[in-house]
């Protein structure tokens, strides 16, 4: 992500879409994303149904 940092507001911003944040804020749903992505490219080949 681009994420550039307003010193005058004291918050981020990214030059892609619209969001805007505090670094916390950011923090949290970079997270936030690692958690739901973490293994976007596993690939599983074996799977335990029981």
């Amino acid at each position: 992500m681009d994420m550039f940092y307003d010193k005058d507001k004291k918050e981020y911003y990214c030059l892609r879409c619209q969001y805007r944040g505090s670094e916390e804020d950011v923090l949290k749903k970079n997270e936030m994303a690692r958690f739901r992505y973490g293994a976007m490219y596993e690939r599983y080949t074996k799977f335990d149904f029981d």
